[in-house]
């Protein structure tokens, strides 16, 4: 259940205000020494060029957007998001690297913003500063720097996400801002499925219906793109890459390095994904009617990632709202597994400390394997969310009654 009208305690305050002026002071001291490998923006420069790819009439998905490798830097998402990105035309140099790393940090900061009060803090100056100031720490989970780094736009479909989720039942136009977040980005369609099983029908429909008008959009704007899109780009796995690569971390990813690329890994990946995605809607439901949103919004956006056909590590940015909210939890008075499941869940994410003396090796995920260990911790993103299923369905299975009650109400 959310706080009344909470305030962030003096100390935690202080902290998070002294780790936030420490990462921020670092990290741009380290893109300042290095801005090829810190603040390269690979990710946003192959956007802008799907967006000029738009206004001359180039087709989108006939040559990568970057350099001339199959399954390098080729255009992945639906033709309407290169629609959206045609703005970014005008931006070059130094602007364009300042502003993509601007709008991301300043996209951080509302969402961090956005959950602490929906958990029920205090909306007043306080509550901003806090947020500024665990938004710069967050720039060391490894998610949410590698996002900042490339000016990748998970942050962006988060925060359309949790902006409409946060939006009173009532609101006739809920369900808008997810229906775009899915037009520019598939995965984040999911999320129909949750509004679905928590029964807010009309936001599922109107989710719904926002997709298909993005999809039309890019019907009548790019024709020949978009049936290229929808009949075989968006089903070819070799646009992205082999399953088996480290950095995807998914379950389709870990099933290929144990058992390598082949018809019977993505059958059971299927099987097993659908198993995970279906567990993981009916716990985030149950959070849901036990008044317990945010988490269960992080939940989805956990489970999304996990059974995505590919997730890199920038994708996982929800592990930052965990982030959060671990730490919310890790205020209340003898919350000692709290506090533990922050600490634990900081070791894994806490990437960004390790990029400091090697940038090379980022993160656990990049390790070498080491003993046979590398199964645990380079999989270690998706052990995390296993951990929070468990973490879930602890709490909710001995409050079964009062969960039930709600359901039935």
């Amino acid at each position: 259940m959310t706080t009344t009208d909470a305030v962030i305690p003096a100390r935690v305050f202080k902290i998070v205000a002294w780790l936030g002026v420490i990462s921020f002071v670092t990290y741009v001291a380290l893109v300042i020494q290095s801005p090829v490998t810190r603040a390269h923006q690979y990710d946003l420069v192959a956007y802008r060029t799907a967006g000029l790819r738009v206004l001359q009439g180039i087709p989108l998905y006939d040559t990568p957007l970057i350099g001339n490798v199959k399954g390098i830097y080729e255009y992945l998402y639906p033709p309407f998001a290169a629609i959206l990105f045609t703005p970014l035309a005008v931006l070059d140099g130094v602007l364009f690297t300042i502003v993509g790393s601007l709008v991301n940090g300043a996209v951080l900061v509302g969402v961090i913003w956005l959950a602490l009060s929906m958990l029920g803090y205090r909306r007043d100056y306080r509550l901003v500063w806090f947020s500024v100031f665990a938004g710069c720490a967050l720039l060391y989970c490894e998610p949410i720097r590698q996002t900042v780094i490339f000016g990748q736009i998970n942050l962006v479909l988060l925060a359309l996400v949790l902006v409409d989720l946060a939006l009173p039942d009532r609101v006739r136009y809920k369900g808008v801002l997810i229906g775009i977040a899915a037009g520019i980005k598939l995965i984040p369609a999911f999320f129909v499925l949750y509004l679905l099983v928590t029964r807010r029908w009309r936001a599922a429909a109107v989710a719904g219906g926002t997709f298909v008008a993005t999809a039309l959009l890019g019907f009548a704007v790019m024709p020949r793109d978009s049936v290229i899109f929808w009949t075989s780009a968006v089903m070819d796995p070799t646009r992205i890459g082999p399953a088996d690569m480290g950095p995807n971390q998914t379950l389709s990813g870990m099933i290929a390095r144990l058992v390598g690329v082949s018809v019977e890994q993505r059958v059971l990946w299927v099987v097993l994904g659908a198993v995970i995605a279906v567990i993981g809607l009916l716990l985030a439901r149950r959070l849901s009617f036990a008044g317990y949103e945010l988490p269960a919004i992080v939940l989805c956006g956990l489970v999304s990632t996990f059974v995505s056909p590919f997730s890199w590590p920038h994708h996982w940015v929800w592990l930052g709202l965990l982030v959060v909210y671990l730490l919310h939890l890790s205020l209340r008075p003898g919350a000692v597994v709290e506090r533990w499941a922050l600490g634990g869940t900081l070791a894994v994410t806490l990437g960004g400390v390790l990029g400091l003396i090697d940038y090379q090796v980022p993160t656990l995920l990049a390790v070498p394997d080491w003993a046979h260990l590398g199964f645990f911790y380079q999989n270690a993103y998706l052990w995390l969310t296993l951990g929070v299923f468990v973490a879930v369905y602890l709490p909710l299975r001995h409050n079964r009654s009062a969960v039930q009650a709600t359901l039935t109400a």
